[in-house]
């Protein structure tokens, strides 16, 4: 009863006065037709006009706006949401066209969230490094990132509902993706990918899982390993060096240690000779071990540049001053070729002269006597260069690409002579690189070397 009651009153006023005035009208018809006052035709014709009347007042508050409301429900049908139903009368037909109203202003609100959340995984997903790849159950793409779009030379609009076998080509990676399907339990692998050159990568498979936490299919995420592979090398071989670097020394200090303590201490001439030799590895054992914090502290930028304006020219005559003596022994020409003009720059004034000393130091170990040894300084629109070459025996092709490496030796042997460590150049590599500059070599066997830094002068202090 009460039900019944609420639904009465829910219906507006305007439809009953409608009806009441359309019952009062035809009982009124029938009263002046029961007592003669209106004869058939004039009752006919009353009931025309009302009936007239009657459907024109329908077709105006009733039919044209249901189909006004009709054709903009299916522009929003086909996505217009921005449009409303300019309905504004307080009867049902405007309820309807507010509901209409409010149906649309919800919808477009969902679609712009769900929109802006498909704008936001995309965008995580094209900024990811790692390629990801989201398969149904059966094997059919649903989605690539742009790593795996550049991997595998395709794109989302034509990987999409192709299955992964004819998207992925390669072997190793079929396999793992068939292994999840057939087992559905999360796989993992190292995998290697041509594109065009070789990488290696990691594949993780995992359960692409709904709301209901049932899986629908399968996530692939590809992690690039390559670099992380050759640094475990780098370690690796660099460990390997270390150890080989040591040990010589070690060896040469504990053989001549125990030759002196079996007896040979009591030669004076034998002993000061053995002496001698431990003394020389010892102190190439401490060069090398100084070198190697030195460079450790370079590239973990441990050791902050000391900024200051340096005047490239004066720093390159003091440090000549210290190989002067040296090279009247070796019966070396020592020349300079120096820009007059050449601008003042920042940077730490004791790493530019440990680049110097280690430049003119190889050049004058590896310059057989009588040779020369030319420095030379000039600018380069905002850049600063300076050249040491020598007429020394010279780098083969092979090797030039790999005389900045640490412990890398040309002639192993004579390098070791002259007691070098093979951290000399790869010092200077990096003291010119944390100066944000670049270091060149040019060699030909038998010719000499060249080797050049170029530093920039219009940088500010630590930048």
């Amino acid at each position: 009863m009460a039900a019944g009651v609420k639904s009465f009153l829910k219906i507006g006023w305007r439809p009953l006065a409608g009806y009441f005035f359309l019952f009062l009208g035809v009982m009124v018809l029938a009263q002046l037709y029961a007592l003669y006052k209106l004869n058939l035709r004039e009752a006919v014709a009353v009931a025309f006009f009302c009936a007239a009347a009657l459907a024109w007042i329908t077709y105006r508050r009733l039919i044209d706006p249901i189909e006004e409301m009709a054709c903009i429900a299916q522009d929003m049908a086909r996505g217009n949401l921005e449009q409303e139903i300019r309905i504004f009368d307080q009867d049902e037909i405007g309820d309807l066209a507010r509901s209409i109203n409010y149906l649309a202003r919800e919808l477009k609100k969902n679609i712009d969230d769900v929109v802006l959340e498909k704008d936001k995984m995309q965008a995580i997903l094209a900024s990811m490094c790692d390629g990801v790849i989201a398969m149904d159950q059966w094997g059919r793409v649903i989605l690539v990132n742009p790593v795996v779009e550049r991997l595998f030379d395709t794109t989302q609009e034509v990987s999409r509902g192709k299955n992964f076998r004819r998207v992925i080509r390669n072997s190793d990676f079929e396999k793992l993706l068939t292994q999840f399907l057939e087992t559905g339990r999360p796989v993992q692998k190292q995998i290697r990918l041509v594109t065009p050159e070789s990488r290696l990568f990691r594949v993780q498979v995992t359960p692409l899982k709904n709301t209901g936490s049932e899986n629908v299919g399968m996530v692939a995420l590809m992690r690039d390993f390559t670099g992380r592979k050759k640094l475990e090398e780098m370690r690796s071989e660099f460990v390997a060096n270390v150890s080989h670097e040591l040990r010589t020394p070690l060896t040469s200090i504990r053989g001549f240690a125990e030759t002196l303590l079996d007896g040979a201490l009591e030669e004076q001439d034998t002993s000061r000779k053995f002496l001698e030799i431990i003394n020389v590895e010892a102190v190439r054992l401490t060069r090398l071990i100084d070198e190697l914090l030195n460079l450790s502290k370079i590239e973990d930028h441990k050791t902050a540049p000391d900024w200051q304006p340096v005047a490239l020219n004066d720093l390159i005559k003091r440090t000549l001053a210290i190989f002067q003596t040296r090279a009247l022994e070796k019966n070396l020409t020592i020349t300079t070729n120096l820009q007059e003009d050449l601008p003042v720059l920042q940077g730490d004034p004791d790493m530019l002269s440990q680049v110097l000393i280690n430049l003119i130091d190889n050049a004058l170990s590896y310059t057989q006597p009588g040779g020369e040894i030319r420095i030379n300084s000039s600018t380069d629109e905002n850049e600063v260069k300076v050249e040491v070459q020598d007429n020394g025996i010279g780098i083969p092709p092979d090797s030039l690409p790999r005389v900045f490496e640490r412990f890398y030796r040309v002639d192993k042997a004579r390098s070791r002579e002259q007691g070098g460590t093979g951290l000399g150049l790869s010092i200077v590599k990096h003291i010119v690189e944390v100066h944000h500059g670049h270091v060149h070599v040019e060699s030909k066997v038998g010719a000499g070397s060249t080797f050049s830094f170029v530093l920039p002068f219009n940088r500010a202090i630590g930048q």
